[in-house]
């Protein structure tokens, strides 16, 4: 405070809080530790993937089973590896890349942004996603047109998800009766499973209940759903280190190995789907 000759904490007695000066501030060191971890990284790099740490910021729905079984598979190989996993929507995973607060985030239909590219995309259209009892659980495929007299449980707007059912029932002029709305993708599938209605999300979000007959996922007809992607993006400045190569790489190989078609949209990203 006396080298800037401003406050940057507002003390109270129930605490501090930062003035603007100090979330100034606070950004700068959080930056710098970044880039000190960057570099003990790409030293530990040096040595082979026996050491170092990734940084992820993830979708919800990836931790439903493809994220933790690629990182089960990653950490066999590599066991001296460490991980941060934080999990948010959309949007605010795309915000952790382009402000570097991690080394690589995973999104579901993310809007665009100058600072982040995608080092791979994952097909995983959206589903009708609902109890095995659902009148309409044996359809093979569904329209929004079907559902418009159905409870609907949907994401908040931070989430890929809903980017993408909002942009198909303005261009259709659909109405849908939203029974539920959640910042949890969980809570999105405890409303199928007990039977309250239909929500909409990619197979990979609910993939154990899938697997355990619990829930049943309808293919959705409407052409914008059936071509959402999650990505893996970075921050467009920076290069991923060598351990979040890998394990991008672990991810795309156990996508692939499941059917998902993998793209990769940067040349340079030393990671590939052999």
């Amino acid at each position: 405070e006396h080298m800037f000759g401003t406050e940057l904490i507002v003390r109270h007695p129930q605490g501090v809080k930062l003035t603007p000066a100090g979330e100034v501030v606070a950004r700068f060191v959080k930056g710098r530790a970044r880039e000190m971890q960057r570099v003990k990284t790409s030293i530990d790099a040096l040595k082979g993937l026996h050491s170092g740490h990734v940084c992820i910021y993830t979708v919800e729905g990836m931790i439903g089973g493809l994220l933790p079984r690629a990182l089960a598979a990653f950490c066999r190989q590599y066991p001296g590896i460490t991980y941060e996993v934080c999990v948010a929507g959309t949007d605010d995973v795309m915000q952790a890349v382009a402000e570097d607060r991690c080394d690589i985030g995973i999104s579901f239909h993310p809007f665009p942004r100058h600072n982040v590219v995608a080092l791979a995309t994952i097909q995983q259209p959206l589903h009708a996603v609902m109890a095995p009892d659902h009148p309409m659980a044996a359809r093979r495929s569904l329209a929004f047109s079907d559902l418009v007299a159905e409870p609907i449980g949907l994401p908040d707007p931070s989430f890929g998800i809903r980017h993408l059912v909002d942009h198909v029932l303005k261009s259709s002029q659909f109405d849908v009766n939203i029974r539920l709305e959640t910042n949890s993708i969980d809570m999105l599938r405890q409303f199928a499973l007990h039977e309250m209605g239909v929500v909409f999300m990619p197979a990979f979000a609910c993939e154990r209940e899938l697997a355990t007959k619990q829930l049943v996922a309808v293919p959705l007809a409407d052409a914008a759903l059936t071509k959402a992607k999650a990505q893996i993006c970075k921050h467009a400045e920076i290069e991923p280190t060598l351990a979040a190569q890998g394990l991008v790489q672990a991810i795309v190989s156990l996508a692939s190995d499941h059917g998902d078609v993998a793209i990769f949209a940067t040349p340079r990203a030393e990671v590939n789907a052999s």
